[in-house]
């Protein structure tokens, strides 16, 4: 792995998508939320003043996307002063593309599939009766996250139950759990965008900093890790900002001027 400041416009000269992570590399991370029988309160942060100026000015040279565990209306919120033109959303890590005024969904569920998310979620549910440790659900349409104070190891067991195919991940990322098919990830939804565009996925540079972000990072023509002790990529932020994210937006500005 290399510091971006050893970043060219060499290696750039081909590259037509910048792909971003959300939490932790273009906002900060850290959500609140708090659900009962009949209500659901979710507080989240947005892109900062500061950095939607830099986006804008960058997606005028690349088209920018954002991939995250998001529902595609939070990060709306998120990014929504960015939207429409050269800008994409990714949301429930790649299963829906927010493009061009129109959503685009990776793969049609089976009725097996739905059974089975719905059998976990409900699972999970009961289990958050008598589990305190675990906050609420994130509103989604197919990912599974529900939010803790800290791991629970029961909501992995459950997920093994039903998943006698071994079809799902779940990842703990430190405040909430994902739980979805393994192959609807960042980096398919990465690869079908650039389809969508017309382009190759060796046209596209992918920043991310934990597991969720490895498919995308990898599949990218060139990758970026904001966290190198916990991610791999080609090339890595040095940490001079509190988001890696507006680290490479700076030398991508600096390279392209």
């Amino acid at each position: 792995m290399k510091p971006i400041s050893e970043l060219t416009s060499e290696e750039l000269k081909n590259i037509k998508i910048i792909c971003f992570d959300c939490d932790g590399v273009t906002v900060e991370r850290g959500t609140e939320i708090e659900e009962t029988e009949d209500s659901l309160t979710v507080k989240t942060h947005v892109l900062s003043e500061s950095l939607l100026n830099k986006m804008i000015l960058l997606k005028k040279r690349f088209h920018l996307t954002f991939s995250s565990g998001r529902s595609l209306l939070y990060l709306e919120r998120m990014y929504g002063k960015l939207l429409w033109e050269n800008v994409s959303l990714q949301g429930e890590n790649g299963i829906f593309i927010l493009i061009d005024g129109q959503v685009i969904q990776q793969e049609k569920f089976t009725p097996e599939l739905l059974n089975k998310i719905q059998q976990m979620k409900e699972a999970i549910r009961q289990l958050a009766k008598t589990n305190k440790d675990i906050r609420g659900f994130e509103p989604k349409q197919f990912l599974i996250t529900p939010h803790c104070w800290k791991a629970v190891p029961e909501i992995e067991e459950i997920v093994k139950k039903y998943d006698t195919n071994n079809e799902f991940y779940c990842w703990w990322n430190g405040e909430a759990y994902d739980i979805a098919p393994k192959n609807l990830n960042k980096g398919t939804s990465l690869i079908k965008l650039t389809e969508y565009l017309g382009l190759n996925i060796n046209q596209t540079m992918a920043i991310g900093n934990g597991l969720n972000d490895k498919d995308m990072v990898t599949v990218a023509g060139i990758g970026v890790s904001t966290d190198p002790k916990e991610l791999e990529a080609d090339y890595f932020t040095l940490g001079k900002l509190d988001l890696g994210g507006e680290e490479l937006v700076d030398r991508l500005l600096e390279i392209i001027k």
